[in-house]
């Protein structure tokens, strides 16, 4: 089974700036989503699709940042996409794929959180290290029995394209099918993350999040 993109991961200074600006481009707002403990995080979320949803994640100001992702994004000048998130069912399959690359597998990190109204949501992650293209390889995600974020938040659009550009394509592009990742790198003098989405007939085009280059989770 092909693994295909479940999420774009959209970085703000502020949660209430990020929900804004998501706002403003999409003509939707975001639902709040819920806290990451020890990452430092909160979130909102915007369905693009059945399948595929838009994360805003900023600093939680509740948590310590020091040394957090948290602290990262905060640091940031303006929104922009981070990174991408695959669904993959049977995360310890794909870590053993992964292992088979000479790739550094962590997970798979059973992960919870609790939404605004209390439920509890359980999934799980799986990131990959020993590579050169961080941001632009995804972390993946199982969502086992929980119902998947496209279908229980506010849509905002429906996604089109996920551009993925590097100066080295063809090594990322045998990566992604070493692993199964139905997803092509283009060749480019600069890496970037450009996402297409229509909503409310226009494309709204999201970007990398300048001074990210190299952030890993």
């Amino acid at each position: 089974m092909a693994v295909e993109l479940d999420h774009l991961m959209w970085g703000a200074p502020t949660l209430d700036e990020g929900i804004r600006e998501t706002e403003r481009l999409f003509g939707a707002r975001p639902a709040p989503g819920g806290v990451h403990p020890g990452l430092g995080t909160r979130n909102a979320l915007l369905s693009l699709g059945d399948r595929v949803y838009l994360e805003v994640i900023a600093p939680d100001p509740a948590q310590n940042l020091a040394g957090t992702f948290g602290e990262r994004l905060a640091g940031l000048d303006g929104c922009g996409l981070i990174t991408w998130a695959a669904g993959s069912p049977g995360l310890a399959a794909l870590a053993q794929k992964a292992a088979g690359l000479a790739l550094a597998a962590r997970g798979p990190v059973p992960t919870e959180r609790r939404t605004p109204d209390g439920a509890l949501l359980k999934w799980e992650l799986l990131f990959l290290g020993g590579h050169r293209f961080p941001g632009l390889v995804p972390f993946f995600i199982d969502w086992m029995d929980t119902p998947h974020p496209a279908t229980t938040n506010p849509r905002g659009g429906t996604f089109r394209s996920l551009q993925i550009r590097t100066p080295d394509a063809d090594s990322l592009n045998g990566l992604f099918a070493g692993l199964g990742v139905d997803m092509r790198a283009e060749a480019a003098d600069t890496v970037d993350l450009v996402a297409e989405i229509d909503a409310a007939g226009n494309t709204v085009r999201l970007g990398k999040a300048p001074g990210s280059e190299g952030w890993t989770l």
